[in-house]
């Protein structure tokens, strides 16, 4: 028994071969390209497992001080641990660049694994990213100088080691908020100055059996006493400056009034002084004017002495004059009186007559009489005088202290008013400054009482982990591809196979009828197929599941560590994954073979020995069309009759061949489909250079940027979907900045105010199409939209709208926090520029979001070339295959022809052109297979947040045809040789003719 299955596999080797080689591919091609996923995220895990790499980080907005970090470590089952952590300026030289600075302590030393150097020790001993050490030519021994930051004070650091850090899956560094926006590298210090007490972060030294997620509960669940913790620690102080503020205020206005209360009676006083003074001066004008009759009108002091200097100006002036004109009158009358009496007296002494004498004598008398009486007038008037000057002295000397009196009182007076002013505006400003200095202490309160408690950020390894969530992405697009294509690339093998083995067997009959009559039971005569497709099997699936199991996955693997900085592949071997190309490829090769043999073998002895008798001839649909037919030779009309006569050889080619070729077009298409996203993404779609982000609190036309678009950005779920909207400020100008467009007809779609434009992949998750109404949620609310269009997009999933449709829908005003700009300026100095304004956070250039998509893409490609290797090398196996047993099985028509005298070439004419028709056929077939194949795939692959390429570009078919129509003229130029050389003796032979 073995020696006979041996002798067949010997006889047979290039079937053995073939399914073996066919087996091997199917079950390791199928095993291989699903577990590669799972074995990339198995190793990730155990790499994060074994190196201690963070569980969790959890950063607080207000900061973590030593109280929180108790806190923390209460609530979870673990220890918290502090860390420093910020994005710093250092001088390499005469170039500044940006830097990750950690501190090392317990817990961040777990992540840097050190290249070479050694550990900082000593203060300010740093160790230093390897990439700095690669790019920027960094070595062990040199300084650099930290610029101070919020967090770390300035230092000269020394360099003392390179190493790699357990924060960085890849290549990247992450973004930064300062300089120019990107990170060089990171760098872990010991001891460094530090201007803040209160920790960036926390880590926590969880034990491996402790649940991680279990842990972030008990963190969310203890939020609010976290954050009022914190929030009473960092305001207590400012209370109590709050209450002694008002202490010392309220004692201050005590004093104040203290005060005030003082100089009020101080001005009472003056007061009570000022009018005793007034009234004396009043009433010494008063008695003067009384003096002299004077009848005052005057009220005021000035007015009435005035009064009192013009009476006796009048005084001075007119009865002064008066006496001295009647003092004059008198003293000239006493001279006309005196000359009288001289010149009576002279009259006397000379008159004789005695009655002259007498009336003379009476004259003088008279005369004498005259003058005492004028002398008498005389003294009386020059005593009036007298009394009259003094009296005007007086009055003079009384109004010139009056004067004075008036003076003082006047100034004294101005004083007291300027007193009362003075205090009253101090009071008024005494008053306003403690409604001040009050309004700050109860604004100090309102804004405490109003003030954010603080937001607490729980963040898992994806969130820290540089490359964390695109090594992940990536497993799973190499899992999405191992679900749909190995399953049709297995399908091609288990049908190649199941032809081979059941063609193998019939050509065996006469062979299973000898066993029959030697007396060997069924099962003997069937053991000898079974074993020649067991042994087969059972190397090919060996040889599948070591391929599928160690090789592919290592392969796809050791390509994504150029980019990712992970261990070695951890190999699993899953039998969930393995049992079901096993099962299915035993089935169609043993099964198969055990199936037929025995349905053979059952058949009558002699009708086993007998060779089968050739079916007969049919027409065929060309016979129908005699224009065709008539016009063909002989030779291509038994051509074409051989094609169908055997209709199960002729689908079970074409099926072969066809599905090698599809699958060929289906690995150059998803090439091209995975490829182009990022042109079509970045160079069709989005049109604007950079993104700035910003604080959404602030005054928007503080950031201003020629040729820009403000954007109210937010995250939002539909139905389950992350999904981005953008609120757009000036949605006419939209256009310019990001193409809307239908993908198939590349017609502009427009932004209206009463609808919302989507993107496509969203619409398939969703079944939305135009028209159609679904719901965006936001926080707990949701809020029904209509989709006015869906434009064409392949990363990530977002919503368009005006700014009056999201008040409209949302009942608020957008909060812009975003802009996009267009920019022909240097990259680097524009964000730098941008940077330096307190409200903008970040500047992105798409130019790097390029090229990370392109590398991310570009990771892909290994998988796209195992695929089509796999497909190729399949294809090229089927074609031996099946070539080869469509000759074998004619040996006896080939060497018919050569008895009847076919030269060579037209015996290799004639067995190629049935080959070559059926290639024909078959890669007809296999394009339509193929276009279907790649879009079901396609679409299989995606994931939920990325639209493939749907586009099937003709040279992706065109390829896959030539190559496969090359491989088939190879192959039959080849075999052309051993039908020439055909044993015609041994073919023609035959039991019983």
């Amino acid at each position: 028994m073995v020696k006979d299955i041996l002798r067949e596999i010997k006889a047979k080797w290039f079937q053995f071969v073939a399914i073996m080689i066919i087996t091997a591919l199917g079950v390791g091609f199928f095993v291989g390209i699903r577990v590669t996923g799972y074995d990339m995220r198995a190793t990730a895990d155990k790499y994060m497992e074994t190196s201690d790499v963070l569980d969790l980080e959890f950063r607080h907005s207000l900061g973590i001080d030593k109280e929180m970090i108790t806190q923390l470590s209460d609530i979870v089952d673990g220890e918290a641990v502090g860390v420093y952590d910020a994005d710093a300026f250092i001088r390499v030289g005469s170039t500044d660049g940006v830097v990750r600075v950690i501190e090392l302590n317990s817990q961040t030393e777990l992540d840097i694994t050190v290249l070479e150097g050694t550990m900082p020790k000593a203060k300010n001993e740093v160790v230093i990213d390897a990439n700095l050490h690669d790019v920027r030519g960094l070595k062990i021994g040199d300084t650099v100088q930290l610029k101070p930051n919020d967090i770390f004070e300035g230092a000269t650091l020394t360099i003392v080691g390179y190493a790699n850090s357990s924060l960085y899956m890849n290549q990247e560094r992450g973004s930064s908020s300062i300089g120019s926006g990107s990170v060089l590298g990171f760098m872990y210090g010991f001891d460094l100055d530090k201007k803040v007490d209160v920790f960036t972060s926390a880590r926590f030294a969880i034990p491996d059996d402790v649940d991680i997620k279990t842990q972030q509960a008990l963190l969310e669940s203890n939020e609010a006493a976290i954050s009022s913790a914190r929030f009473d620690r960092i305001t207590k102080p400012i209370i109590q400056e709050l209450v002694d503020g008002q202490v010392e205020l309220d004692a201050n206005i005590v004093d104040a009034n203290a005060v005030f209360e003082q100089a009020e009676q101080d001005l009472d006083r003056a007061k009570v002084q000022l009018d005793d003074a007034y009234n004396e001066i009043n009433n010494g004008i008063n008695e003067m004017a009384a003096g002299i009759d004077l009848q005052l009108t005057d009220t005021s002091l000035q007015g009435k002495l005035d009064a009192l200097v013009n009476a006796t100006n009048n005084l001075e002036n007119n009865e002064q004059v008066t006496l001295v004109n009647g003092i004059s009158d008198v003293d000239n009358a006493i001279t006309t009186v005196e000359a009288g009496i001289a010149g009576v007296k002279q009259a006397i002494s000379i008159e004789k007559d005695p009655a002259k004498l007498a009336a003379l004598q009476v004259q003088l008398t008279t005369l004498e009489g005259q003058l005492a009486e004028l002398k008498a007038s005389q003294t009386q008037l020059k005593n009036q005088l007298q009394v009259l000057q003094t009296s005007i002295a007086s009055l003079r000397t009384a109004q010139t202290t009056l004067q004075a009196g008036i003076t003082t009182y006047n100034t004294s007076f101005e004083q007291y008013n300027e007193g009362v002013s003075t205090l009253a505006a101090n009071r008024i400003t005494a008053e306003s400054e403690f409604a001040s200095a009050q309004q700050k202490i109860d604004d100090g309160y309102q804004e405490i009482a109003d003030a954010d408690h603080g937001k607490q950020y729980i963040l898992q390894r994806e969130d820290v982990l540089i490359g964390y969530k695109e090594f992940y992405q990536d497993s799973d697009r190499i899992e999405a591809i191992g679900q749909v294509f190995p399953l049709i690339f297995f399908g091609v093998a288990i049908l190649v196979t199941l032809s081979t083995i059941s063609r193998m067997v019939d050509e065996s009959r006469s062979q299973i009828g000898v066993y029959k009559a030697l007396g060997y039971s069924w099962f003997y005569s069937s053991m000898k197929f079974v074993g020649f497709a067991f042994f087969s099997w059972i190397v090919g699936s060996i040889a599948g599941v070591i391929f599928g199991f160690y090789m592919i996955p290592t392969l796809i693997y050791n390509a994504y560590r150029i980019m990712y900085l992970t261990p070695p592949l951890e190999v699993g071997v899953i039998a969930s994954y393995a049992w079901i190309p096993l099962i299915v490829s035993f089935i169609s090769s043993v099964g198969v073979a055990m199936f037929k043999a025995v349905r053979v073998s059952r058949e009558k002895t002699a009708n086993l020995l007998r060779p089968p008798v050739p079916k007969g001839g049919q027409r065929i649909f060309l016979e129908r069309i005699p224009f065709l037919w008539n016009r063909m030779s002989f030779l291509y009309k038994v051509s074409f009759r051989n094609l169908f006569r055997n209709k199960t050889r002729f689908l079970m080619t074409i099926i072969g061949i066809g599905g090698c070729a599809g699958l060929l077009i289906t690995g150059f298409g998803l090439q091209h489909s995975i490829y182009t996203i990022v042109d079509k993404q970045f160079d069709d779609i989005i049109r604007y250079d950079g993104v700035i982000t910003f604080d959404e609190t602030v005054d928007t036309s503080t950031v201003v940027f020629e040729n820009s678009i403000k954007i109210a950005s937010e995250m939002v779920s539909v139905e389950g979907t992350d999904t981005q909207v953008y609120a757009i400020d000036d949605f006419l100008a939209f256009p310019e900045f990001t193409n809307l467009q239908d993908r198939r007809t590349h017609t502009p779609i427009e932004l209206k105010n009463d609808t919302v434009v989507i993107t496509e992949k969203l619409a398939i998750l969703k079944g939305l199409k135009v028209g159609d109404t679904f719901s965006m949620k936001i926080g707990e609310r949701e809020y029904p939209l209509t989709v006015g269009g869906i434009t064409e997009n392949y990363v990530l999933h977002y919503i368009y709208m005006s700014s009056e449709m999201y008040t409209t829908v949302t009942g608020k005003a957008p909060s812009y926090n975003m802009m996009m700009f267009k920019t022909e300026q240097d990259h680097t100095a524009v964000s730098t520029e941008l940077l330096k304004q307190d409200s903008v956070y970040a500047v992105t250039f798409l130019s790097d979001m390029r090229i990370q998509y392109a590398d991310m893409m570009g990771n892909f490609d290994i998988v796209i070339v195992v695929i089509t290797g796999a497909a190729f090398a399949l294809e090229l196996i089927v074609l031996l295959n099946l070539i080869t047993m469509n000759m074998s099985e004619r040996n006896k028509e080939l060497a018919t022809l050569k008895v009847l005298g076919f030269y060579p070439k037209e015996l290799a004419t004639y067995i190629m052109r049935e080959n070559i028709i059926l290639t024909g056929v078959s890669l007809i077939f296999g394009a339509i297979f193929g276009y279907y194949l790649h879009q079901f795939v396609i679409l299989q692959a995606e994931l939920d947040a990325i639209m493939f390429n749907r586009e099937l570009l003709w040279t992706s078919v065109a390829g896959a045809l030539a190559l496969t129509f090359a491989i088939s003229v190879i192959i039959n130029l080849v075999m052309s040789r051993k039908a020439n050389n055909v044993n015609m003796s041994e073919a023609l032979k035959t039991f019983d003719e």
